[in-house]
């Protein structure tokens, strides 16, 4: 480990303490333990609203556009799909053909007055679960792996967001609904927007890395010139 990082180190307790003045336990930065997530039911019924489906085309579905801003696994699908037919919000149907059958659901005019008064519904507040940030929160015990994770996280973000422009001009040329272009517009904007941050902040530290090394390599050489002495 680099001098620089031990010197780091030593001095977190001082480090936390600043800190903790600076953001009391009650603030605006504060945080429910359990953030609210939006239930995987609303986007089921959402693709429900424009025609009937089964388990498989949901689940493709997911890949679509939607998919950069709500993940979903392949196993929390048909629970969800179980309880909105319990709950009288879908109905499903058994189509044959030949030996095979396939499920399909469709979804009630219950379903429908239940969709329309979730979607009226405020939303929640944005919070994001971001690894890398969260690594590059703790990072300041080695600050080169800081680095390492910007610029990952920076090539990845610029690897996006020329997906999502690309996929704007499909869904142009294909004149897909206006708000649906728009969200993943937006969503190539902020993307686009956290690469150049990342890469401003990048160039930042690793300026400030090299300044504080050289302080430390002088004050290193005066001690051992001192010693000498």
């Amino acid at each position: 480990m680099h001098e620089g990082s031990v010197s780091s180190g030593l001095n977190v307790t001082r480090n936390y303490r600043a800190a903790a003045q600076l953001f009391p336990a009650k603030s605006a930065l504060e945080v429910d333990k359990a953030p609210p997530r939006i239930d995987v039911k609303f986007p089921i019924l959402g693709f429900l609203m424009e025609a009937e489906a089964t388990g498989y085309d949901l689940k493709q579905r997911f890949q679509d556009p939607v998919g950069f801003f709500y993940r979903v696994s392949d196993g929390s699908i048909y629970p969800a799909l179980k309880k909105l037919a319990r709950d009288g919000l879908v109905r499903l149907r058994t189509e044959r053909r030949g030996r095979r059958a396939r499920k399909i659901y469709a979804i009630t005019p219950r379903g429908r007055a239940h969709f329309m008064q979730m979607l009226r519904e405020p939303a929640q507040p944005l919070f994001v679960f971001d690894e890398s940030q969260v690594k590059i929160y703790f990072a300041h015990l080695e600050p080169e792996i800081a680095l390492e994770h910007m610029e990952r996280s920076r090539r990845d973000d610029q690897a996006r967001t020329a997906i999502l422009a690309e996929m704007v001009a499909a869904m142009r040329r294909a004149g897909a609904s206006p708000v649906r272009t728009a969200i993943v517009e937006m969503g190539r904007a902020i993307t686009h927007a956290k690469a150049r941050v990342l890469g401003k902040l990048y160039s930042q530290l690793k300026r400030e890395i090299q300044v504080r090394r050289r302080g430390i390599s002088r004050r290193k050489q005066s001690r051992i010139a001192a010693a000498g002495k």
